[in-house]
């Protein structure tokens, strides 16, 4: 089990200044995710007073066939928008981001509760989330350094890859070679540098 909070307000208000016009997504389909569509809609009050907010409330964003059809029925909303914000876990985001050349954020953390985890999501591995709480997807261009990275760095590279695979399985993506790519194609690579990530585990308060 997990759940799902928004980050605080300075922090997402500081990564959306520079828009006007957002698309903001929850996720309302995991029933692994403890109650947490109060804190979603609070969160979209909050947004309401800064920026156009057009609300979309769907189930099962961490589906591949979902996250495309989705997309086709949001079409005009999404060509109409800066920017999408989205309030589900991790693997809601990096499913949706890795379907759309658009800007996308996530504005929560996902938090380990004791309890049954069960599998929403017949792409096991492809996306994966270990509930840290403390996301990074803002800055990393929704690619996850610690689960798409063998040694979970992030710091960076550890230089050990060749030809885009990791040392550690030569089967595997280098999960930072995906993540500069990504952000050296948006022209934001300089945003690793407004950002130390440090790999704690927070435990939901």
């Amino acid at each position: 089990m997990f759940v799902i909070k928004p980050k605080p307000e300075k922090e997402i208000l500081d990564i959306l200044f520079s828009y006007k016009n957002l698309l903001y997504i929850i996720c309302n389909g995991c029933n692994e995710v403890s109650l947490y569509l109060k804190d979603a809609l609070s969160l979209y009050k909050s947004l309401n007073k800064y920026y156009r907010v057009l609300i979309k409330i769907i189930d099962y964003l961490c589906n591949l066939d979902f996250a495309d059809k989705y997309i086709v029925y949001l079409s005009k909303e999404i060509e109409n928008i800066d920017a999408i914000v989205i309030f589900s876990c991790g693997v809601g985001v990096a499913t949706f981001a890795s379907k759309l050349e658009k800007d996308i954020f996530i504005v929560c953390d996902t938090f380990y509760l004791t309890g049954y985890k069960g599998l929403n999501t017949p792409y096991e591995g492809k996306f994966d989330c270990t509930l840290c709480g403390s996301c990074y997807l803002n800055y990393t261009a929704s690619i996850c350094p610690i689960t798409s990275c063998l040694k979970s760095l992030l710091n960076g590279p550890c230089g050990g890859a060749k030809n885009g695979k990791c040392e550690v399985d030569k089967t595997k993506d280098c999960g930072w070679e995906k993540i500069i790519l990504k952000l050296k194609k948006y022209n934001k690579l300089n945003q690793l540098k407004e950002k130390i990530l440090i790999h704690k585990f927070n435990k939901l308060k």
